[in-house]
């Protein structure tokens, strides 16, 4: 979310998950992955989210399930990773096995024309920062994209992990209560939270708490 915008982080730390098109597909995924259909991924998102059921029927209009994905040899979904030493969690979408090697995997929506966008290449160096601090050595991931069905491999550098770290401890000033500058590019169309973005900071509280 800060990738995206500072001030939309900060609004989704104060206020409930609503859902989106990537709840959609990593339920849609993620039930393919594991041998279910369609149903049961449309069952588990309505037990998640009970209403805004159309964003599911739009993503599953949109979802494409590559063949590329049979080279890599699924070893969980869904894994839950902690470390108190770098204050980041998070929960990997899928580990897979590439050729003996135990790398994470996330999904996204669409593909850029090359490479990956830099918030899934943060999200990918993140993981496998946590793996690492959860006993799994690991410097690269794949980003598998369901509106396009491609899927791309990333391999982490030192300066991927600077800038995760850099995140943390911005999006840590943010928990703590500092109120980030609106992003002057920032696309604000759509964003649930523009109305509220656009009042004064002092009045934020008022909308949260």
């Amino acid at each position: 979310s800060y990738v995206v915008c500072p001030r939309l982080c900060y609004f989704r730390m104060r206020d409930k998950i609503y859902p989106n098109e990537i709840h959609a597909v990593r339920e849609i995924y993620l039930s393919k992955r594991k041998g279910f259909n369609e149903s049961w991924a449309f069952e588990r998102f309505k037990e998640l989210f009970e209403s805004d059921l159309d964003i599911f029927d739009n993503a599953l209009k949109k979802f494409k399930f590559s063949e590329e994905l049979s080279k890599l040899n699924p070893i969980d979904w869904e894994i839950k990773l902690k470390s108190e030493k770098l204050k980041l969690k998070g929960i990997l979408d899928e580990l897979v096995d590439f050729n003996g090697y135990k790398l994470p995997l996330v999904v996204s929506l669409r593909s850029p024309s090359k490479d990956v966008w830099f918030k899934d290449r943060i999200k990918i160096t993140a993981f496998c920062m946590l793996l690492k601090h959860n006993g799994l050595e690991c410097s690269r991931g794949y980003v598998y994209y369901c509106f396009d069905g491609q899927l791309r491999k990333v391999s982490v550098e030192r300066k991927d992990k600077y800038y995760v770290l850099k995140l943390i401890e911005r999006v840590l000033r943010l928990k703590n209560g500092f109120v980030p500058e609106k992003p002057k590019k920032a696309k604000c169309d759509g964003c649930r939270y523009k109305e509220v973005c656009d009042n004064k900071p002092s009045t934020f509280a008022s909308r949260f708490f």
